[in-house]
Formats: structure tokens, C-alpha cells, sequence
């Protein structure tokens, strides 16, 4: 395979160690192997061991490959006792199958260069817990050549939105742009994202098209002052957005609210009461996950401030690490666009918001803190781009609607400040 010629990881101050919590083996995901994975671990030879495996099935059928097997209740047929890996255990890291060496890292390939997202599922990238994400970056560099394959490199770019194409190098600068608004700590953390939302829509309208890549850069930079300038004087007016907008919004957070657990029976009724519960917003917040706390709609709909200090350091640092990865559309990104890939990813934060009023209000706190937004943060992150119910129609068009620039600005306002 030809090697990439850059692997780009950034931002360094988001940080990743391994606490070994286990949350990963416990169900939350499908562990897919390759045939390689698959030849490694029979070659183990666990079937001759007695380590509790209880006489298991090591793999389960997936499509036309394998999956290692669960327990009744999700974890995984190697997880131990103290939350800790069998495999990795007795035979080391290395003989562990790829996707569960990779995670929570994942490669976004960009033409020659491969760049690193983090997911934040993980609490210890939540927490921003351990080394500087870079430390990583040998260990990656041999992950990569296995992980990505070399047609992924030569694969063309996105769309910028519709008909409007541009190189991977000049994506990567409008990335910059938006970089540049997110991280204007002269704002507070809810006027940069509503900037965000107003640069797409500058992006969208100015025929961006027709500027030459020689111009690209400067129109860059007066886009993102202009839109910088506005938000100096956004008086961030509260106005609850209509009925039908909220809607959709709960919607929403029902698919990013659920938690489904490899091998658990569906509970229909039980989805289907939380449907209509959602759609109509009132009385307490229907169980969208195990663990969320019962708190009102109403509440949660109160003004709480705009998050700040380390509340607003943390839903900075997943917008940045999400943005420089690029890896918010395209492939990674159910073959969104890049201004598309763009919003749903700043709609994000309305969400987060959402539920880490749900928290600080359980535990009696009038504005969120920064607990709060990493647990909102890692059921969000959970799904984003991940479940495939967000690629259905009927969720694109839902999520299309809500990422109108008048209504995701709505949102941004009403449950970020």
C-alpha cells in the first residue's frame, strides 16, 4: 500500500489515554474483523483455555463477515471481570482486532493526507484525559497503512454544496475559515457557533464558485471578518422558535438521545410511546436512554446562560477537533456535502445543550457545568454520524430543515444562552 504522505492530527490540546473503563466492550458497539482479525484470534487457541469464556462462540455472522460474539447483556465474549481485554491481557495490544487497537480514533483520508478525528464517545476524550492527542501519532502511522486503503486516497473531493467543487487544499482552507471563527475567544462560545451558521450561509450566496483559487484565500479571510464583525454586535434576542421547529428539533433528540445495545431485543412500544412523547413536549422528558434523569420539558426550555469557563472549552474543543479532522462530510459523513457536513455538525451544539440543561437541572445547577457538557457531549457524539438512522430520508430532510440558516440560528440562540 502506498503509505500517506502526511498523517495531520490536530488540534494538540485535545487529549486521549485509554482509563480502561470498559464502556467500549460493554455493548455500545459492533466490533466488525477482518479475516485477518478472525485468523489471529482462532490461532489463539481460546477454545483450549479455561479463562470463563463458558464454552461461547467467539464470532458472530455480520453481512459477509464477522463480528466478535456478546454476552446476553452486550459486553463483549472478552471482556473481563476488571474491565479489562482478554485478548490484550495474555497476547498484548497488538493482537487485539484493528477497530479495537483504532478506536476512539478514526482516519478521514483527504487526498494525500489522512487526518485524525477523535470520537467522543469515549469518556476519556470527553474528559480531555491523558497525553496530548499527538503522542499518539506513531502508534497511528502503523494503524493507517492497514486501516485505510489506497483507493481511499485518490478518492475526488465533496462538493463545496450542489455543483461547486473545489481541490482537498482548498477545502482545507475554507476549514481554516471556519477555524478562525470558532476559535475567536473574543466571543463567547454561542456567538462563535451562530457566526459559524451565518458563515455558511455567506459561503452559500456569494457564488463562491466563481472566485479564482489565486482570490480564494482573501475572500476567505473578509467572509470570516464580516461574519466575526456581526457577531461583536449580536444582541442574541431569545426567541423561541415555533412550534414546528421545536418539533422537529425533539425529534431529533430521540435519535441522538437512544442507546441500542448489540444483541437487545427492539422494545417497540416502549420507542413508539417515546415518539409521540417527543413530538408533543410536554410533562417529563420521556426515557430516551437508561440513566437520563426526569426532568420536565418545560425546564428544560428555561433561559441557562451561555455556557462558559470549561463547559465552553469542552464543546469548543469537539467543534475544533471535528472541524480540522474534515471528516463532517463526505464518506465519513453519509456523503453529505462540505457546507451540508458543515451545519449538521454546528447543530450539534443546540443538542449538547439540550442535554446538559437536562443534567444541571437534575443536580439542582443553574447553568450548566463542564460534567454536564461532557456527558451531553458523549451522547451526542455517539450517534453523529455513526447510526444509519440519521441517513434515512426521512432524517436527512429533518435534519436539512432544522439546518436552514434562520432556524439552526434559532436553536443555537434559544438553548445556548
Amino acid at each position: 500500500m502506498r503509505i500517506p504522505l502526511k498523517l495531520v492530527m490536530e488540534p494538540g490540546y485535545q487529549s486521549y489515554d485509554c482509563t480502561g473503563c470498559g464502556d467500549c466492550c460493554r455493548g455500545r458497539f459492533a466490533i466488525v474483523i477482518s479475516q485477518e482479525d478472525r485468523d489471529r484470534i482462532v490461532e489463539q487457541k481460546w477454545d483450549e483455555k479455561e479463562l470463563g469464556l463458558g464454552g461461547k462462540p467467539l464470532f458472530t455472522p455480520q453481512g459477509d463477515g464477522f463480528k466478535l460474539a456478546h454476552r446476553e447483556d452486550g459486553s463483549c465474549v472478552f471482556l473481563q471481570p476488571d474491565a479489562k481485554c482478554r485478548i490484550h491481557a495474555l497476547h498484548g495490544e497488538a493482537a487485539k482486532p484493528l477497530a479495537c487497537r483504532l478506536y476512539p480514533f478514526t482516519f478521514v483520508p483527504t487526498g494525500n493526507n489522512v487526518r485524525v478525528d477523535v470520537r467522543f464517545d469515549c469518556p476519556a476524550t470527553a474528559g480531555n484525559l491523558g497525553r496530548p492527542i499527538t503522542a499518539h501519532k506513531s502508534d497511528l502511522q502503523v494503524l493507517v497503512k492497514t486501516a485505510v486503503p489506497p483507493d481511499a486516497l485518490t478518492a475526488e473531493p465533496p462538493p463545496l454544496y450542489g455543483k461547486v467543487r473545489m481541490t482537498w487544499d482548498q477545502l482545507a482552507r475554507v476549514t481554516q475559515a471556519f477555524e478562525r471563527v470558532l476559535l475567536d475567544v473574543s466571543l463567547d462560545i454561542t456567538r462563535r457557533v451562530g457566526a459559524c451558521v451565518n458563515l455558511v450561509d455567506v459561503l452559500r450566496e456569494a457564488q463562491i464558485g466563481d472566485v479564482s483559487a489565486k482570490d480564494l484565500p482573501e475572500f476567505l479571510d473578509d467572509a470570516a471578518s464580516h461574519v466575526q464583525e456581526a457577531a461583536v454586535h449580536d444582541s442574541l434576542d431569545r426567541t423561541a422558535p415555533n412550534g414546528t421547529h421545536l418539533a422537529a428539533f425533539r425529534q431529533l433528540l430521540n435519535v441522538y438521545g437512544r442507546i441500542d445495545t448489540v444483541g437487545e431485543k427492539p422494545r417497540m412500544i416502549r420507542r413508539l410511546n417515546t415518539v409521540f412523547r417527543m413530538l408533543a413536549g410536554k410533562g417529563i422528558i420521556p426515557p430516551l436512554r437508561d440513566g437520563l434523569p426526569n426532568v420536565t420539558f418545560a425546564d428544560v426550555e428555561n433561559a441557562r446562560g451561555i455556557p462558559s469557563g470549561p463547559a465552553a472549552q469542552a464543546i469548543e474543543r469537539y467543534l475544533h477537533v471535528h472541524l480540522t479532522s474534515m471528516g463532517f462530510f463526505g464518506q465519513t459523513f453519509y456523503n453529505r456535502d462540505y457546507l451540508d457536513g458543515m451545519s449538521a455538525l454546528l447543530l450539534t451544539y443546540p443538542l449538547i445543550c439540550w442535554f446538559a440543561r437536562v443534567f444541571a437541572i437534575s443536580e439542582g445547577l443553574e447553568t450548566p457545568d463542564v460534567g454536564c457538557v461532557e456527558r451531553a457531549i458523549m451522547i451526542v457524539d455517539h450517534q453523529h454520524g455513526i447510526t444509519p438512522l440519521l441517513n434515512l430520508p426521512s432524517e436527512r430532510a429533518r435534519t436539512n430543515y432544522l439546518c436552514e440558516r434562520s432556524v439552526l440560528r434559532s436553536l443555537v440562540v434559544w438553548y445556548g444562552s
